[in-house]
């Protein structure tokens, strides 16, 4: 009997073949009845545009190149960041624009000011911290450093920023923050537009030397043997020119993980004199670099007692003779910015702003503070000794700096 039970039981449990075959059937039947769910509108418009899609990063330079020349001065400097292709036709467009820009702080904001279209445009103020000071500037970027001694730089056009490293460890005292300011502490600033490969360098009370330079883990404090004061500094071509407190020119080498003192230069063997006329006044000597490779030393100074006239003066190494020489020229295509370290690409045209071929762009901390200036920054004409002053932008300003989209 219970035999019989279990049989009963297995014949229960058990399914038909043919009845589980049939389900299968049906289940498949019913997948392919089930409706499918109508495509969205956005992707029939997606699917469309991936058949039809073109890189725009990738467009003819035939075509490019009038989109870049009708661009504002603003998006014109941003356009060559989108590729390589962009980049390159941009590049054979730059020499247009190649021109100074000037950016003003007040309180909160920022004013940028294109002199060729006579423009400007204003920000909310464009630093990463608060109350910053700028201290050099190249090509887009800037400088910046704030009280606690917190360092970074700046693309004034696409807003992008790079930290360096703090220094607050080592500078604590409030007074030296001030003394960067008051001393308008001498500063340099090399980057690479595209690669963004970058060089920084700064003197603090005219006898520290520091540099950082991308990559590097730390600030490199400079222990030079014989060592001195400086004025001033350039750099190019991984070279740091330094004018020191004994007027010669000296010169490191900074690549590899451990800058170095170079080689003896000739500008190393023979010092620069200057003896000031009768009612000649020094203010500040700064350094710049040619094109060329050769060093130009500026003197900013006045002429008179009370309310000079403005004056620059530029002298260059005559090798031969072994002397410094004043010249009345740096060249047809050159000119040069008061302590940006480099002389540019002139203009190519004259636009009766001031800015071309042997001109000084300065601001008003270059200059004595009894001289006469109606405004924050000025022009000054090699070949004429004349000064033209762009409009100035409101009446309390924190601060005016020069710089030059695309010379980097």
């Amino acid at each position: 009997m219970a035999r019989i039970k279990k049989w009963m039981r297995k014949k229960k449990n058990k399914r038909p073949l043919t009845l589980m075959w049939k389900k299968t059937r049906m289940q498949t039947w019913m997948r392919k009845k089930k409706k499918k769910k109508p495509a969205k509108h956005s992707d029939l418009i997606r699917g469309k545009m991936s058949k039809n899609h073109q890189d725009w990063s990738k467009l003819c330079s035939d075509i490019l190149q009038p989109i870049l020349e009708s661009l504002s001065s603003t998006d014109f400097h941003r356009a060559k960041t989108v590729s390589l292709d962009w980049y390159s036709v941009w590049k054979t467009c730059v020499t247009e624009r190649l021109r100074p820009w000037q950016i003003t702080y007040q309180g909160d904001s920022s004013i940028l000011f294109d002199p060729k279209k006579d423009d400007s445009y204003e920000t909310k103020r464009l630093s990463l911290y608060d109350k910053p000071y700028c201290m050099a500037s190249s090509g887009n970027w800037i400088l910046q450093v704030n009280s606690c001694f917190d360092f970074c730089i700046l693309n004034l056009l696409t807003r992008k920023r790079i930290k360096l490293p703090s220094m607050k460890s080592k500078f604590r005292r409030e007074s030296q923050w001030e003394d960067i300011i008051r001393y308008k502490t001498s500063a340099i600033l090399w980057i690479n537009e595209r690669t963004e490969d970058y060089v920084v360098a700064w003197i603090f009370e005219q006898h520290y030397l520091y540099s950082y330079k991308k990559g590097d883990d730390s600030w490199y404090n400079w222990k030079l043997k014989n060592d001195t004061c400086y004025f001033d500094m350039a750099y190019k071509n991984n070279n740091l020119y330094l004018y020191t407190l004994n007027h010669y020119i000296k010169i490191l080498d900074v690549p590899g993980d451990s800058p170095k003192e170079g080689m003896i230069k000739p500008y190393e063997l023979y010092p620069f004199h200057y003896v000031e006329q009768p009612l000649e006044y020094i203010w500040k000597r700064r350094i710049a670099i040619q094109i060329s490779g050769e060093v130009l030393i500026i003197l900013s100074l006045k002429e008179g007692i009370h309310k000079g006239n403005i004056l620059f003066y530029v002298f260059k190494m005559n090798f031969t003779s072994g002397e410094w020489e004043r010249v009345y020229s740096i060249g047809d295509n050159e000119m040069l910015i008061f302590g940006y370290g480099n002389t540019i690409r002139a203009p190519v045209q004259d636009l009766g702003d001031g800015i071309k071929s042997d001109s000084i762009c300065f601001v008003e901390d270059d200059i004595w503070p009894d001289c006469d200036h109606p405004s924050n920054c000025g022009i000054f004409n090699l070949a004429t000794s004349k000064i033209t002053w762009p409009k100035r932008f409101g009446v309390y300003i924190d601060q005016t700096q020069w710089f030059v989209p695309g010379s980097a």
